[in-house]
């Protein structure tokens, strides 16, 4: 007779008080994350702008000044930039829109007139035909939505600045009062990484704005030499989609490219040539003199890192994340060396000496 199967003994979970706190604790925290995210852009943004602007505050230090000066100097700075851009750039841009918007049927006569192929020349009719070309009026209409998406956005933009004023005036402070939570191990590891990381995030601002604005001046130089209308929109456009690595030169020269078609096939031909020209020189001998060897990122991880963070975050992903993945170095060195074999840090460190060699 077979020997009758143990009796089961009751499972037992005990979950700590102290356990579930946590896992409550998280929860809050993600669904704050979730909710607070657009805040969190605009912080993260606002502090991009202190960062940068820090070499000034350390100026005004160095020459014995009051702490106050370096503040105003930067809130000057910012806000006479933004002020010249919106008296002399906006009005323009806005004329510009609102005539090539209302030049839509002369200019798809103008493009069709030029185009020879007749497989070439029936697409373009047919995206002409949309109803987006087709009929201004709608468009204009469309415009005029857009633009109070703009101010919306210019508002945002604002509030990010003011922010970025404070971050400069008490950002120091606040960083201060936040590191003395860490364990002192922890704290000699951040006083070590935060000035290094912040010089890189620093070299990015700077070099991207400079590179922004030599792109911007190129293309309008070019585009009103050879005569293309709305020369100042397509030259901010460019200057905008500078911005975006690799595929900024693409979305920049497509519409470039459409309205100089409306001159000359000529005209188009040398656009695409001069603007592929410039794309080559800033990527092998303005950015690498600009950003010299703060910002050691291969093309590939340039063209992941933007992709990725433009699918979690937006534009505002794509931008930030080039000085976050160039502060990788150091955080390898300081913080994840020990967990990594004996030699990755220094093999990483020759590869990229190899890449980018010393100016």
């Amino acid at each position: 007779m077979p020997e009758p199967f143990p009796p089961r003994r009751p499972v037992e979970l005990t979950v700590s008080a102290t356990t579930i706190l946590k896992v409550l604790s998280a929860c809050l925290l993600t669904y704050l994350a979730v909710q607070l995210w657009p805040l969190l852009e605009l912080l993260f943004l606002a502090l991009l702008i202190a960062i940068t602007l820090l070499p000034i505050v350390a100026w005004t230090r160095r020459r014995g000044w009051p702490e106050w000066s370096g503040v105003l100097l930067s809130a000057l700075l910012i806000f006479v930039s933004v002020g010249l851009f919106a008296c002399i750039l906006i009005p323009t841009i806005g004329e510009q829109v609102a005539e090539m918007i209302k030049r839509l049927p002369a200019f798809q006569k103008s493009v069709v007139a030029q185009l020879h192929a007749p497989q070439i020349r029936d697409a373009v009719n047919r995206l002409f035909e949309s109803a987006s070309f087709s009929k201004p009026e709608a468009l204009l209409k469309q415009f005029l939505t857009w633009g109070t998406v703009a101010v919306q956005a210019v508002g945002e933009f604002l509030i990010v600045l003011i922010v970025a004023v404070y971050f400069i005036a008490d950002g120091e402070r606040v960083y201060r009062w936040l590191l003395a939570f860490l364990p002192d191990i922890h704290r000699q590891k951040v006083a070590v990484a935060v000035p290094e990381i912040a010089s890189v995030v620093g070299s990015y601002m700077v070099g991207q704005l400079l590179t922004s604005l030599l792109c911007a001046a190129y293309a309008f130089i070019i585009l009103f030499i050879l005569h293309v209308p709305n020369a100042a929109l397509l030259a901010v456009i460019a200057g905008v989609f500078d911005i975006l690595p690799l595929v900024g030169f693409f979305l920049a020269i497509i519409p470039a490219l459409l309205v100089a078609m409306s001159v000359s096939p000529l005209t188009a031909g040398l656009v695409f040539i001069l603007y592929g020209a410039y794309h080559v020189v800033e990527n092998y001998f303005i950015v690498p003199k600009i950003y010299g060897n703060r910002l050691r990122l291969s093309t590939l991880t340039v063209l992941v890192s933007c992709m990725a963070a433009a699918l979690v975050a937006g534009v505002v992903g794509a931008i930030a994340i080039l000085p976050i993945i160039a502060s990788y170095p150091i955080i390898e060195r300081i913080w994840l060396k020990r967990h990594l074999e004996p030699d990755t840090v220094a093999k990483h460190a020759q590869i990229d000496a190899e890449e980018h060699p010393p100016a």
